[in-house]
């Protein structure tokens, strides 16, 4: 019933819309500041993902780890390790709301 932040899973209003990515994350590479609309299931399928969540702090997710991800508090991933990090991300939205928001 909660994201990995403790924020109350919330879905859209509107028409169902669920979408699925497999997102691949370079050694040394790091993702947008950014939030979601919709809630995101994680999966880990490769690699090791440090995420840091400002004031909630940082979680390093691994191989085989699944996850809620935050929705309203601004993060951002970075692949600390030697190899890609790969993982599958639902998105579980409406066709109203934007699966990822990008914060400046």
């Amino acid at each position: 019933g909660t994201t990995v932040v403790g924020e109350t899973i919330r879905y859209p209003k509107g028409p169902a819309h669920v979408t699925a990515a497999i997102v691949t994350l370079a050694p040394g590479g790091r993702t947008i500041m950014h939030k979601h609309g919709v809630p995101l299931f994680a999966y880990i399928l490769e690699g090791e993902l440090t995420v840091n969540y400002g004031k909630h702090g940082t979680r390093t997710y691994h191989q085989g780890q699944s996850l809620m991800e935050a929705m309203n508090v601004a993060h951002f991933g970075i692949n600390n390790g030697s190899q890609p990090v790969r993982l599958l991300a639902v998105y579980m939205g409406s066709k109203r709301a934007k699966d990822v928001i990008p914060v400046k």
